[in-house]
């Protein structure tokens, strides 16, 4: 519980607060009775219409126009939400004994830490894979040599303070039948969103995998490609050489990313997209075509 005394505690400050809140979240959160931040405009109508939100953090330009929830009037509301949802996170941290199938086979010059690690049966941890805390892999998983699975993502806020780190919580959860080729990271996800890989998907050589990413069955994720955070990705969908993907889209289901893609829309099921900016690629061809 979120109460007066630990804010003002933590935070150094003499805020008035009337209510213990169950937990932080920001404008989409989905959980009854969360304290939030308010520090830029465009967020307003969401945190409004949110009812799972009964808090905020605002600062006094924006304060009368929130409706409906407790305001706490901040000259930094994003330094005190992330400051809070620190404490939070690295207070909960559990240290558990990492637990590895003995069927699984594990490269010597590998490391695998000795915490919040579960290997499942049958996998193959090659030579140089560094897998850090809060990695969770199923079974018949290859994990091929130099990948890192479990680093930090890049999460760092702006205040009025100076920058300030998000602390990570969150894991690395990959399912049965995964393929992760050389040279690969994988980021830990953080504030109740994982980085989940589900069963038989292939991910290629030299591939970033960002905070909070979702790639659903059987999907192809080919060489070079960057993953912004929090995209979702779902079933069977390829996405070609050198793709990246701007943070919080989707591709839905089966569609196709063509070699060098930027995307920066979410694309349709079926759907092939191809360009910078990605666009349509039958679209795409007309506007070459045109220009030849």
């Amino acid at each position: 519980m979120i109460t007066e005394l630990f804010i003002n505690e933590l935070l150094n400050s003499n805020y008035i607060i009337t209510k213990t809140y169950n937990q932080l979240g920001l404008s989409n959160v989905t959980s009854v009775n969360s304290l939030t931040f308010l520090d830029d405009e465009k967020f307003l109508n969401d945190i409004n219409a949110n009812l799972n939100i009964t808090g905020c953090f605002v600062t006094k330009d924006l304060s009368e126009k929130i409706k409906d929830k407790e305001i706490i009037i901040s000259e930094d509301p994003r330094y005190d939400y992330f400051s809070i949802a620190n404490k939070i996170a690295k207070d909960c941290y559990v240290k558990i004994p990492t637990k590895i199938d003995s069927s699984s086979s594990i490269h010597p010059n590998a490391y695998v830490a000795e915490n919040n690690v579960c290997i499942g049966k049958n996998c193959i941890i090659g030579p140089n894979v560094t897998i850090l805390p809060d990695v969770e892999i199923g079974d018949n998983c290859v994990i091929q040599s130099g990948t890192v699975i479990g680093s930090e993502g890049f999460e760092y806020k702006r205040t009025k303070k100076g920058v300030l780190p998000v602390f990570h919580d969150g894991k690395v959860i990959i399912k049965n039948n995964v393929h992760i080729g050389s040279n690969t990271c994988i980021d830990k996800g953080f504030s109740f969103r994982m980085t989940v890989i589900e069963d038989d998907v292939k991910i290629d050589n030299l591939i970033h995998v960002a905070h909070g990413v979702s790639i659903g069955k059987g999907s192809f994720i080919i060489a070079g490609t960057v993953l912004g955070g929090s995209t979702i990705i779902e079933d069977e969908v390829w996405v070609g050489i050198n793709a990246s993907t701007a943070p919080g889209i989707t591709l839905k289901s089966k569609s196709f990313i063509s070699m060098g893609a930027v995307v920066t829309r979410s694309v349709e099921p079926h759907q092939q997209v191809t360009g910078y900016f990605a666009i349509d690629h039958k679209k795409f061809l007309e506007n070459f075509k045109k220009q030849m």
